[in-house]
């Protein structure tokens, strides 16, 4: 077991897991969950790939609200999608 921090809060995971694991263990869906790692975004692409070491910080973002409309600019229909807010998953 390697002790991490997780959303500010200390935990215990298993030993040589990554973050994909984790987030499946957790029941957590990769595209709907920004992982930060020691202050750094890690790449969705990157999940299976990076290893989970003892004291790293990782952080759950998700972003949540927002919502889609069609305007008009100078002559031209544009979709502009837009978001609001941000939270840490309850871990």
């Amino acid at each position: 077991m390697v002790t991490i921090y997780l959303n500010g809060k200390k935990e215990e995971v298993k030993d040589k897991m990554n973050i994909a694991q984790l987030l499946s263990e957790r029941k957590i869906r990769p595209e709907v969950v920004t992982v930060e790692l020691n202050d750094q975004i890690i790449e969705r692409t990157n999940y299976d790939k990076t290893a989970i070491k003892e004291r790293d910080k990782l952080e759950f973002v998700y972003y949540m609200g927002g919502g889609k409309e069609t305007v008009l600019v100078s002559g031209y229909w544009l979709l502009v999608t837009y978001v609001i807010g941000r939270r840490k998953h309850a871990v």
